[in-house]
């Protein structure tokens, strides 16, 4: 397994989502065993009948084998976002597949935005999560949520552009293996439940002890993968308006900012 050790700050203003996060590295995920639970889910998700999107760090390359429920595919072409290359620098990359006989159906992506440092409980449901027990067994998805949106990370060396949501559920992250797996808005029912997300990092503090998940949110990118689609093929990525904006969504600018402070004095 690879790991790419990260320690980083989220440069969202002055909103903080957790104080947790302000000294925690972040490593790329590599390795273990992928689940196909649910059909459209390998290392990666295919989004349309050709195609699919996945991690930069976990993609194969052009001449080898994509996997998942629907049988093994041959990639034909890759395409990696704009900036990527340095992990976790803009981690997302399209998978073009070799034609396949059957019904692939189209997948439905979450068109959202997110006002970078606001705070949500917004659930969603994170497939193929190793078993958390330790034991390395699929169990095919978990259910979470996520709190924050955060556009840049500071890994020590400098700013890194990631569009991450956050999440810092203990209980249920990803793990080695979920790299590429995808962040559903809600609980996953065939092919209703919107795709928000894919698995990049899982987020540990200065103990290496993970405190939470970092998942490349797919609309942020929006403008390249409809432009990538749109100059190799007919098919396009059907965006779809998913997550609605409670009331209860707040900016929690000054309250977190003060936790914030009280945590760097205490460690002091």
């Amino acid at each position: 397994m690879s790991l790419h050790h990260l320690p980083f700050l989220p440069r969202i203003g002055a909103v903080l989502a957790l104080a947790a996060a302000l000294a925690s590295p972040a490593h790329a995920i590599v390795g273990g065993t992928s689940t196909t639970a649910f059909q459209a889910v390998g290392t990666g998700v295919q989004v349309t009948p050709d195609w699919v999107a996945t991690v930069q760090h976990a993609a194969p390359n052009v001449g080898g084998f994509y996997n998942n429920g629907y049988g093994q595919r041959v990639v034909l072409a890759r395409f990696d976002a704009p900036g990527s290359g340095t992990f976790p620098n803009n981690d997302l990359s399209l998978l073009q597949l070799s034609p396949i006989m059957g019904t692939i159906p189209y997948l439905l992506v979450a068109a959202d935005s997110f006002p970078i440092g606001t705070f949500a409980a917004m659930a969603v449901t994170i497939s193929s999560p190793l078993n958390p027990l330790g034991d390395g067994n699929p169990r095919g998805y978990g259910r979470t949520n996520v709190t924050e949106f955060a556009r840049i990370l500071d890994e020590g060396s400098g700013p890194m552009t990631v569009n991450y949501l956050l999440s810092y559920d203990t209980t249920v992250h990803v793990q080695g293996g979920d790299s590429g797996g995808g962040l559903f808005y809600g609980q996953v029912t065939d092919q209703t439940s919107p795709l928000l997300g894919l698995s990049s990092a899982l987020l540990e503090d200065t103990n290496f002890q993970p405190i939470g998940s970092g998942f490349v949110l797919l609309s942020a990118y929006r403008p390249w993968i409809d432009a990538t689609l749109a100059a190799n093929g007919i098919q396009t990525i059907r965006w779809v308006t998913a997550v609605p904006e409670p009331a209860t969504w707040v900016l929690w600018a000054a309250g977190l900012a003060g936790l914030g402070a009280m945590t760097r004095r205490r460690a002091a």
